[in-house]
């Protein structure tokens, strides 16, 4: 993916129903840079278990093309031709221009993958880590208070211990006036 020029006046178009790839390819064609921004979904296939990845549009029919700041140079003429592209957004018959800077955060907020939900995004944006036992870990470290919802202490206070090599959480918890260890699932405990 070829990075953004913050220097060229980007604008919005509309391309048709699912045609945005279409419309990307032939306006890079044409000699515009032009950025359509994605995103990467993370599903389960029901019949043999695996994940399957898919990239679908970010905006639904709409991406980006910059165009150089000489007015001589810009043709948007060109753009409107080409197959895909239904229109420019406008404001008063007048294509309305984006600062590049946004389009630029905006891309690098793909890069960083912000946008998808896939494993791999969770892992890189530090939400879940490799494994089941160090997502537990990660999330319930030990001294963090939690409460605890469900079971027999429903409604006990809880300061994590360790997590046990089956990814169950032992914690303190006040049982009769003195401190006792019990073990949690995770699901059991919530933010204090």
């Amino acid at each position: 993916m070829k990075p953004i020029d913050p220097d060229k006046i980007w604008y919005v178009v509309r391309a048709n129903i699912q045609c945005e790839a279409k419309a990307s390819d032939n306006i890079r064609l044409a000699g515009f840079d032009v950025y359509f921004p994605r995103q990467r979904v993370e599903k389960k296939h029901r019949r043999n278990n695996t994940y399957i990845i898919k990239e679908r549009p970010l905006m639904v029919g709409y991406l980006f093309v910059g165009m150089p700041r000489d007015e001589k140079q810009r043709h948007f003429g060109f753009v409107r031709a080409c197959e895909g592209v239904e229109r420019f957004l406008e404001y008063q018959g007048k294509p309305i221009p984006v600062p590049g800077r946004d389009v630029q955060e905006l891309y690098l907020a793909e890069v960083d993958m912000r946008f998808d939900d896939t494993r791999a995004a969770r892992i890189h944006r530090k939400e879940e880590a490799a494994t089941r036992k160090a997502t537990i870990e990660m999330k319930y470290q030990p001294g963090k208070s939690f409460a605890v919802t469900g079971g027999p202490f429903d409604g006990f206070r809880a300061v994590v211990e360790e997590v046990t090599k089956s990814g169950n959480i032992k914690a303190m918890i006040s049982l009769f006036g003195r401190l006792s260890t019990v073990e949690f699932e995770a699901a059991q405990l919530t933010a204090a």
